[in-house]
């Protein structure tokens, strides 16, 4: 294995667990009220929140914020973001490793 590769599947290795990220969306689907919107479409009623999942490739460190895509929040400070819609019957897992895969998509290896 080069130095590159090595360097690539550390960052890898730095990515948050799906098993974490399942139990993010897990917590957040308890908080979708009735009125919860994710999207500005009129035709969108589905009770869901915006999820932002924030990560540095460099310290291995994640954080997260829900709801209103402002630039402000806990995701923010993480220069790569992953933003997912969670609704009520959605799978974490599956939504895990939607968000694990759009984080190691932005990182140039």
């Amino acid at each position: 294995m080069t130095t590159n590769e090595a360097t690539n599947e550390t960052k890898r290795a730095a990515l948050p667990l799906v098993k974490d990220l399942a139990a993010l969306v897990r917590h957040v689907k308890t908080c979708i009220g009735d009125d919860c919107r994710a999207s500005d479409d009129p035709d969108d009623n589905r009770p869901a929140i915006c999820l932002t999942v924030g990560w540095s490739d460099e310290t291995g460190k994640w954080s997260w914020q829900s709801g209103d895509n402002s630039f402000t929040g806990g995701a923010y400070g993480y220069p790569h973001w992953a933003v997912v819609t969670v609704t009520r019957r959605c799978n974490s897992f599956d939504l895990a490793r939607e968000i694990r895969g759009e984080l190691d998509s932005l990182v140039c290896y």
